[in-house]
């Protein structure tokens, strides 16, 4: 097979692209940038042109994956800067969105060696308000303190309403819900039912 120069687009993105296919489809032992340079449809050196070895690609792949699930959150919660409840619910909505309309990021998030972990220690969430776990837990705290829950089980009701809205994207996005009318109607349904 012969290849070509690259001379359209992004190459730098489509090498991030076609890396988060490979890694979902023969994970991490066989990823390689040969592999993936073959994808593009490159020689096998150019992707070093942009990334020095499959490491520094796999790790690009985790920040631009996270980075764009993060801003798909957080996006919700700046159009409702003072209602912490509709965050709530239109961050659940916006992130079963995102998961239906980028399964591989899904897959690759959630489903994968690569898996996105929130970090329980000393029964306490972390503190930090940067990643898509950050962004939920703030609104939900602002939440519970504007509705006067106990601090006390601030984590585990946090940990259940982010668990719920993760259950509903993969099973509207795995097809394991079939709904015939707007997806997210019913999301948010769900959701107001169980905040």
């Amino acid at each position: 097979m012969g290849t070509k120069a690259y001379h359209h687009g992004d190459l730098k993105q489509e090498l991030i692209h076609n890396g988060l296919l490979l890694l979902n489809n023969e994970g991490i032992e066989d990823f390689s940038l040969r592999k993936v340079a073959r994808m593009c449809g490159v020689s096998h050196n150019a992707p070093y042109k942009h990334f020095k070895d499959k490491d520094e690609l796999i790790s690009e792949i985790i920040q631009e994956v996270s980075k764009e699930f993060y801003v798909a959150l957080l996006e919700v919660t700046e159009l409702y800067p003072n209602d912490p409840k509709l965050q709530i619910v239109e961050m659940g909505k916006a992130y079963v969105r995102f998961m239906v309309e980028n399964p591989e990021y899904l897959k690759f998030l959630f489903l994968s060696d690569n898996a996105y972990t929130v970090k329980i220690e000393d029964d306490k969430l972390p503190d930090d308000k940067v990643g898509p776990f950050g962004v939920f837990k703030d609104s939900a705290e602002r939440f519970f303190k504007e509705i006067k829950l106990d601090k006390k089980i601030y984590m585990q009701k946090t940990l259940t309403l982010w668990s719920m809205v993760h259950g509903i994207a993969i099973l509207i996005a795995k097809r394991s819900i079939e709904y015939e009318g707007d997806y997210l109607v019913l999301v948010e349904s769900m959701i107001r039912a169980n905040i």
